[in-house]
């Protein structure tokens, strides 16, 4: 999800996933989104870190067209907004959030 200079990501299978490795020991990243691709500095965040809220908020309060589909392939029944929410805030407080600030583009 972006926001602004910011965007955020959740590894929903923890920080032993490979590339959340790679970023502590390497933090620059090259990110693809729809207006390009950015270069940036990753970092994982926890409860306490500013970014956390804000990334909390973003990824678990939003809901885009795409995640009534995505929704189809992980929970049961027809899709709705409560369900995607409650999806997403599963990944993101199961998972490892990470913000990247985006620098510029590459």
């Amino acid at each position: 999800m972006r926001d602004g200079n910011r965007a955020y990501l959740a590894a929903i299978t923890g920080r032993h996933t490979l590339w959340v490795k790679n970023i502590q020991v390497n933090p620059s990243v090259s990110l693809r989104l729809t207006d390009g691709t950015y270069t940036g500095a990753a970092r994982v965040i926890a409860p306490g870190d500013p970014a956390y809220e804000a990334a909390h908020e973003r990824f678990c309060g939003v809901v885009h067209p795409f995640d009534y589909l995505e929704n189809v392939f992980h929970r049961k029944g027809l899709p709705s907004r409560r369900k995607i929410v409650e999806l997403h805030r599963a990944w993101f407080e199961g998972g490892t959030p990470l913000v990247v600030e985006l620098d510029t583009r590459a």
